[in-house]
Order: C-alpha cells, then sequence, then structure tokens
C-alpha cells in the first residue's frame, strides 16, 4: 500500500494571515523619519502663506531715511510721527515717500496703501496702542520673502474689541507688499508706488495684544516699546 501525498492546506486559510501581516512589513519597510519634538517652532522670522524671512524694519520718531527700501533698491523716507490724545487713544501715524522707478517726475512721491475696505487707498497708516499693555492695532514694515522672492511688507494686526479692550479679541491679520504701478497708461486714482493686500486672515485663537498677535502669528519680535505680558497670547 502506498502513502498518499499529504494535501496542501487550503489558500483560504492563509489568506487572512497574510493579509494581516502585509501592511506591517510595508510599514517596516519604510525609511524611518525623526519625530518632531514637542513644542518646536518655526524658524525665526517664517510666517504662513507663503511668507518667510521676515525682518522688521526699525523706525525712530521722526524722519527715517532708508536705502534699498524698496526691492529694487530704491530709498525711502518713512515720517513717524505721535499724535497726542491727552489719554489711552494716543496712535502713531506713518506716511511713506519714494521717488517713482524710471523718472524724477515729481520728486518724493507719497506710497499709499489699499484701503481696508476697498475701493480707494489711504495715505497714512496709523496703529493704536493703547496702553502698549493691550495694543488695538499694530503696524510694522519689514522685509521679507513671498513665495521665495524679495518684497518690502507692511504688518498690520487688529483686534475687535468688545466690551473691555484688555479681554482676549478676535484678531486679524493683514500683510501689505509694495508694488510699483505702472504709469504707461497715467492711470487715475492710484499712485506711483502703493502697499497693496496680498493676505489676509483672522487668528484661530483671540489675543490680548496686537503686538503679540503679530508676534506669534509671524514669528517676528514683538515691537520695542511694547509692554504686553510674554505670552503667546498677550495676555496676563
Amino acid at each position: 500500500m502506498t502513502d498518499k501525498a499529504r494535501p496542501m492546506p487550503s489558500l483560504r486559510w492563509l489568506l487572512p494571515s497574510f493579509l494581516a501581516l502585509a501592511p506591517m512589513a510595508a510599514l517596516a519597510a519604510q525609511p524611518a523619519v525623526a519625530a518632531k519634538p514637542q513644542g518646536a517652532k518655526a524658524a525665526p522670522g517664517d510666517g504662513p502663506q507663503g511668507i518667510a524671512n521676515l525682518n522688521p524694519i526699525a523706525l525712530e520718531y521722526g524722519v527715517n531715511t532708508l536705502d534699498n527700501f524698496a526691492p529694487d533698491g530704491r530709498t525711502a523716507i518713512v515720517i513717524r510721527a505721535w499724535r497726542d490724545n491727552g489719554n489711552a487713544w494716543g496712535h502713531a501715524t506713518y506716511m511713506v515717500m519714494m521717488k517713482p522707478a524710471g523718472g524724477d517726475r515729481h520728486g518724493w512721491n507719497l506710497v499709499s496703501v489699499e484701503a481696508e475696505t476697498p475701493p480707494g487707498v489711504a495715505e497714512i497708516v496709523r496703529d493704536s496702542p493703547h496702553t502698549f499693555e493691550d495694543a488695538v492695532r499694530s503696524v510694522i514694515f519689514a522685509h521679507g520673502t513671498v513665495e521665495g522672492k524679495p518684497q518690502t511688507l507692511l504688518l498690520i494686526a487688529t483686534r475687535k474689541i468688545g466690551d473691555s479692550v484688555p479681554d482676549p479679541a478676535p484678531t486679524t491679520i493683514a500683510v501689505y507688499q509694495l508694488t510699483a504701478n505702472a504709469q504707461d497708461d497715467d492711470p487715475v486714482g492710484t499712485t506711483a508706488d502703493t502697499f497693496r493686500r496680498i493676505r489676509n486672515w483672522q487668528t484661530k485663537k483671540p489675543y490680548c495684544s496686537s503686538d503679540a498677535a503679530l508676534a506669534t502669528e509671524l514669528h517676528i519680535p514683538r515691537p520695542a516699546d511694547s509692554e504686553a505680558p510674554e505670552t503667546a497670547d498677550g495676555c496676563s
């Protein structure tokens, strides 16, 4: 009597085991990736939405002459003046002047800022530091890159105040880019150069200081005169 060959196990019993092991094998085959340490921060000056390498421009009160202010190397004059109100609502105003690219048609020209509610432009920009601990509106000029290209930027954070100024409030960040307007067609209602808004977003969390909002959202130092608590949201 001859022994018959032992039958092979049915594949239907092996298939579940194979399917269970396959994902584990695939995971093991992937290259190891170092875990990002908890609490790691973005590089200084690297903000969201393609904005990076931010370097705030220091401004004194009075007349500031700034070489290489524009990306094309042009000089600017920035006037920073304090408007004293006799109370907590004093504020600084900023006016920017540049000579137009490709010609000195009228000497120093005003650089406008796109209106917060288009159409239209603003001729000056102002902040609102309130007590300097609970700033309502912060204004910073900076050099940086947008989508990898060097740009001159205007950064503004504005808190929407409710019943009390020091309380955490919804905050909007607006980024403006210095842009030379085409003058070939002599457009009406524009200036030779303007700060045009390129980014605008509401922060995910409220802030007690617009200075803190700019610092936290864009990873830049706070203004030297800021007196907000050293917390991410500026709240005590």
